[in-house]
Formats: C-alpha cells, structure tokens, sequence
C-alpha cells in the first residue's frame, strides 16, 4: 500500500475530503476570477484570463477548451508552468514554440507583448493542426507576425518516428491513437533558426522527451545566441531509452544557464527533480 493510500486508511475521509478542498481553493480562485473577468468586461467568444491583465480567446472546440484551461487556471503544475513562462519571457520579442499543439503557449506569449513580436509554432501532429491556426487568428494582436509549420525539430534534417501525444476529445480515434508512431518531417534548430531573418530570444521545448535530439545536437548554436529555455524534461521516457538529460543541462549550466525557479536552480537541483519526478517543467536563463 502506498504511503498515500495508508494515510487515506487512517483519517477521516470527510478530514481527508476537506483537506483536498483546501489544496485546490487557489485552482477554484483562479476560475472564478477568469469568468468574473470576462463578464466584467464583457468579452465575446472563449476568453481565458490568465492574470487579470492577459487573456486569450480559446478555439472553439472541447480539445481546446480542456487543454488551455488546464494549462492556464486549473491544473496546479501547468499553472506553474505557464506563470514561469510569462516571467521568463518578460522583456523578449521572439518565440520559437517546439511543440505547440494547439497552440496555447504560443498565444499566451502573443497575448503578453507590448510591442511587436515574432512567434514561430512547430506543431508535426496533423490531428490538431486546424486548432493551431485557429489559435493563431484569434490571438494575433496588431504587431504579431505568427507563423506555422507542420514540422517536427529534432537532430537531423529529414523524417523522424515519433508517437502521437495529442488527444482530440471530440473522436474516440483521436483517444485510441494515443501513442501511435507516425513519420513526419524534420528540422535541426540550428537549420530552423538559419532558415529566419531573425533571432528567437525564447525557445520553448515539450517534445516527450525527443528534448534530448534537439538540444545535444543544438548546444553550439544556444552558447552563440543564448536564448530563454522553457523545457519540458521527461526523466521517465529518458531513462526507457536509455539517455540521460544530463547530456545536456550539464553543458547548459556550463554556459551559466540556471532555474528561475527555487526548486530548479542548478544540476543539483536538476539531479534531485530526475529522482522524484516523471516530468519536470524548468525555465532557464542565463544569469
């Protein structure tokens, strides 16, 4: 039995039912502000309040719907996530989103400049592609130059295997293809970024665990341009295929690169989180 399960034994399932209330009061509060919000303000459409000074405008369908508010208000980690995302990219102007799905990062970023900006979405996964684009019209404030492409990025130019990790809830095919591998194109970063006629300054990475390609075969390229890293590291998935994240946050930290968050500052602490975490989500700058 699970440490979990035999506390669960031992109190009072109403003790043990208040205390979860509790827990997620902060989740509660962040709902109830992002609808009083938009009646307040009158909004049209599927808003979705962030903080009470950014919002964005959901595509209407049910994945959309369950995935941006997850990641903005109601899942406790991906909330963290996405607050450590606008904190990192306060003062940059250019995005790479590597992995976009259906594109909530790329327009929270869209959403949250005060100038004009340049966001890229890489998005290979043709089941939320409409979604994307969708995402793309409703969240492109007057000076946002957004563009899409129906790629993968990884350590070579050319096709990748990867498995599907998007479920659209509208289809139980979209459920059952879960994990599905697909052959898609490919892209290097480096390639990618010599491809623009500009310089991201932020790049966000959530590739279940294909993280590992991108930034080993990409570490010249990050020392001479040094961007704002949003990673997700999937330790779990890394220690099935037998790879180890250290390969390259070890020469990241080399760089002088840290954790914006406490719990994530350093190797160490980036050491620790591969012990007692499946995923970790850290944002990275150099300091």
């Amino acid at each position: 039995m699970s440490l979990k399960n035999k506390l669960k034994s031992l109190v009072p399932s109403g003790l043990w039912q208040f205390g979860g209330f509790c827990k997620r009061l902060p989740t509660y509060w962040r709902i109830d502000r992002s609808e009083s919000l938009r009646v307040q303000r009158g909004l049209e459409g599927l808003p979705l309040f962030i903080t009470p000074d950014i919002h964005v405008q959901i595509p209407e369908n049910v994945t959309a719907y369950v995935n941006w508010r997850a990641h903005g208000i109601e899942d406790h980690e991906s909330w963290l996530e996405v607050r450590d995302f606008l904190k990192l990219s306060e003062g940059r102007s250019a995005l790479i989103d590597i992995g976009a799905q259906t594109g909530s990062i790329s327009a929270f970023f869209a959403r949250s400049r005060k100038g004009p900006a340049r966001i890229l979405s890489m998005e290979p996964d043709a089941q939320v592609q409409a979604i994307l684009s969708r995402a793309r019209e409703l969240n492109s404030p007057q000076g946002i130059d957004w563009e899409i492409r129906h790629e993968a990025v990884s350590d070579h130019i050319g096709t990748i295997e990867m498995p599907i990790s998007n479920t659209p809830f509208e289809t139980q095919k979209g459920m059952a293809d879960f994990g599905k591998l697909i052959t898609v194109p490919s892209q290097t970063l480096t390639a990618l970024v010599e491809s623009l006629d500009w310089v991201p300054d932020l790049v966000k990475i959530d590739v279940e665990s294909f993280e590992y390609e991108i930034l080993t075969s990409s570490l010249p390229l990050i020392e001479r341009i040094k961007p704002a890293l949003q990673l997700e590291v999937h330790w779990e998935i890394l220690k099935r295929r037998n790879l180890d994240a250290m390969d390259f946050l070890t020469p990241l930290a080399a760089m002088g690169y840290r954790g914006i968050r406490a719990q994530y500052r350093n190797p160490g602490d980036w050491a620790a989180a591969a012990r007692r975490e499946a995923v970790s989500r850290i944002s990275l700058k150099v300091s």
